[in-house]
């Protein structure tokens, strides 16, 4: 065996030869020497790199400055400042930006970008009929008011704030109230509240000058750090785990800072000392965990609203049998298209003459698709969810007895030194006079003056709409993280968002608005090897979608997504003996049933010992510490998940009987499969290639009856025999794993 630098009795047996051993104790020796050499060089860097002058005059550390917008050579297709920075740096280096994508491509992207699901065949019809100047800066402003809109960027912000609905640890005893911060977050994000409000109500709400209870719920962004149950523990141990776990993760998500690195000793590379570590940690150090119980006057008016409207939903069906005359006789020949077969057979019928069945088939379509009813019904279902567990509890901090705070040497909690005040890091500019609580350094982590708080921000929105950031490691913006690909560009968009009054939403338009996003994502061969990674942002990215926004496809394409918005945590079917793996068998995992088996992916309850399996494949954060950028993989462990899990099987089965049951033809039913799973009308030779795979999947289930019957599962269709049904089923399997489906283009 060859010597690889290691002691030699490592890599010989044992010998009574005198000389051999005398080599093995010199070359022991050298080992220790070299380790322990070693050991103080990294000592003495560790020492020497604690607060480098370079590192206070580090960018991010500099006040935000406005850059002036560069002009151009050439401004033909610009839409706002942002093509200004990006062209410029493309114009002095001769590459011309991708021409704008086609528009039907720009409506998926937009739909998924901004509320993380795919436009349906009327939203793709009625974009693509609008040709009048503004219908793409119209689609977005109604995207951006969609209540879904908070749920796709909600979930982004759970990542940030490492939400489960479980303690952790061996034990990790669920959270039964954990979902109201959540609820919370998806509500502030749809009334677009200012990022700075956003922050301190997060952070401090309790704090606030007569905090209402929503502010207060607010808090719980800190409660979602692992709460240890077991037998045995040092309270105080977990209490102070859970401080440390709640300035790392405040430093991270809103300032890109590895502040954490100065637990034990002072930052090796960013100007910050354990003791602004320790200064920083004295504002979470008074802090308590109190769950308290929801305001019984707001408990007492969800009760009124759902008497209110359970009574208008009773008295709109009383009043549907009265409608439906008018309904039928107004029914033209393109809307006898949209109804399946079996009711239009019934239709035909006078309605004297109907059978109870026949009567009952049409009454049943009819309310059905009554959209007045439906959004009737909706609204009941949301004020119910809401008022479930009403008088129950929320999770939230408060300020709890002074604590004093020592610098821990080492980072031990056993071993306090010095005392120190909350403060905060002195590279990051002026803090506020008197700092003593979370309220102040939540104001100041919010301020415009902070030269952090904005870059972070911007860099995080803009990473989600391009894959990759203007700053790619978006947790770091220190010595060590990456330079800014676009520094201007970063800057300019910091103080814009800081102008616009900390508006997400509006910083969102400005971005999806430019014709840097809008460009189109096919790869040029002449970039290649001149910028492989696309940093010079000459195109968009194709991006892989992300967990849930694939589950949420996938339902929502079929036909079965529940889009009710907010309440508990649900449970859809997962992999039998997933909760065996929990503490000693103790989560069992109750599915849920009816509508709530087809909620969203945010809305799945998350044991952070035994996480959703189809989640955790596609990448999904563990949940355990903070998370501001989601790695994207392709295994073939995803593949057999699209294909075999539960949930895809019964898409595959409800969007397969949604397409028998639509009007027309072979190609009729191919193109509306389509426009579900890819948002825009097939090409000719998409179509006949399809069409061919649907007769030669035909002759499979032909040919093999009983596996027929069993790929049809619970949504067979009527008055169609099983092999044609079966074969749609496998057909809508195909299109649902079709790369084009998974991808954001």
């Amino acid at each position: 065996m060859p010597n690889l630098g290691l002691p030699l009795s490592i890599h010989n047996r044992p010998s009574c030869n005198d000389s051999l051993a005398k080599t093995r104790r010199a070359n022991s020796m050298t080992c220790a020497m070299k380790t322990f050499a070693f050991l103080l060089a990294c000592i003495v860097s560790a020492t020497a790199f604690a607060d480098p002058p370079a590192a206070k005059n580090h960018w991010a550390f500099k006040p935000l400055q406005r850059p002036e917008v560069p002009k151009l050579k050439n401004e033909v297709g610009v839409k706002n400042a942002i093509d200004n920075f990006v062209r410029a740096r493309l114009e002095r280096d001769g590459i011309t930006p991708a021409p704008e994508a086609d528009k039907a491509v720009l409506l998926r992207r937009l739909c998924l970008d901004l509320i993380g699901l795919p436009p349906t065949p009327a939203q793709v019809n009625e974009y693509l009929r609008d040709t009048a100047e503004g219908a793409y800066e119209r689609l977005v402003v109604r995207l951006l008011r969609s209540e879904h809109y908070g749920e796709r960027w909600g979930r982004y912000w759970l990542d940030a704030a490492r939400y489960a609905d479980s303690d952790g640890y061996e034990k990790d005893t669920g959270r039964p109230h954990a979902w109201r911060w959540r609820d919370w977050v998806i509500g502030a994000m749809n009334r677009d509240m200012p990022y700075d409000q956003f922050i301190i109500e997060q952070l401090a709400g309790d704090l606030l000058p007569n905090a209402a209870i929503d502010q207060k719920i607010a808090t719980g962004f800190h409660r979602n750090t692992l709460t240890n149950k077991e037998g045995g523990v040092d309270p105080e141990q977990f209490r102070v785990e859970a401080t440390v776990d709640r300035v790392n993760t405040t430093g991270s998500v809103f300032m890109g800072i590895t502040i954490g690195c100065a637990q034990c000793h002072d930052h090796k590379y960013d100007p910050f000392s354990q003791r602004e570590y320790y200064q920083l940690f004295a504002f979470f150090n008074s802090a308590d965990e109190l769950n308290v119980p929801l305001d019984s006057g707001q408990a007492e008016k969800l009760r009124e609203m759902k008497e209110q409207q359970k009574l208008e939903v009773e008295t709109y069906k009383q009043r549907q049998p009265l409608e439906q005359p008018r309904w039928e006789s107004s029914l033209s020949a393109a809307d006898r298209k949209k109804i399946p077969a079996d009711v239009i057979k019934a239709l035909k019928i006078p309605p004297q003459r109907r059978t109870e069945q026949e009567a009952q088939l049409v009454f049943k379509f009819f309310v059905g698709n009554d959209p007045q009813l439906i959004a009737l019904e909706k609204r009941h279902e949301q004020v119910v969810r809401k008022l479930q567990g009403s008088q129950a509890l929320a999770q939230t901090l408060v300020e709890g007895k002074g604590r004093t705070t020592h610098i821990m040497q080492r980072g031990d909690f056993l071993r306090p030194g010095d005392a120190v005040e909350p403060g905060v890091p002195a590279s990051l500019g002026s803090s506020i006079s008197g700092m003593r609580n979370r309220l102040d350094l939540a104001t100041w982590i919010a301020s415009p003056r902070n030269p952090l708080t904005a870059r972070v921000l911007v860099n995080w929105v803009w990473q989600k709409h391009f894959g990759r950031g203007l700053v790619t490691t978006l947790e770091d913006f220190g010595v060590k993280g990456h330079p800014p690909s676009h520094p201007e560009l970063l800057d300019w968009l910091a103080s814009e968002f800081i102008s616009m009054k900390w508006s997400i939403k509006d910083l969102h338009r400005l971005i999806v608005e430019s014709a840097t996003y809008r460009q189109s994502a096919n790869i040029r061969h002449e970039m290649q090897e001149r910028d492989p990674l696309n940093v010079l942002l000459s195109r968009q990215n194709r991006l892989r979608l992300e967990a849930e926004t694939l589950r949420d496809c996938a339902l929502s394409a079929s036909g079965l997504l529940a889009p009710t918005i907010g309440g508990p945590s649900v449970r859809p079917p997962q992999p039998a003996g997933i909760s065996d793996l929990t503490y000693a068998g103790a989560v069992k995992w109750q599915e849920s049933a009816g509508t709530d088996r087809y909620r969203r992916g945010l809305y799945i309850w998350f044991q952070r010992t035994s996480p959703f399996p189809m989640l955790m494949t596609f990448d999904a954060p563990d949940a355990n510490v903070f998370c501001v950028k989601r790695e994207r993989s392709n295994t073939p462990l995803q593949a057999l998940t699209l294909l075999n899990d539960v949930a895809f099987v019964e898409c595959a089965q409800a969007l397969g009987k949604r397409l028998v049951d639509s009007p027309g033809d072979t190609a009729a039913k191919v193109a509306l499969g389509v426009r579900l799973c890819l948002g825009r009308e097939p090409t000719s030779a998409e179509s006949q290639r399809i069409e061919q795979l649907y007769r030669d999947l035909r002759l499979l289930t032909v040919a093999n009856p009983d596996e027929a019957a069993k790929l049809l599962g619970k949504h067979r269709p009527t008055g169609v025999n099983v092999a044609d049904a079966a074969a749609w089923v496998a057909l809508a399997r195909s299109l649902l794993n079709l790369d084009e489906f998974l991808t954001r283009e």
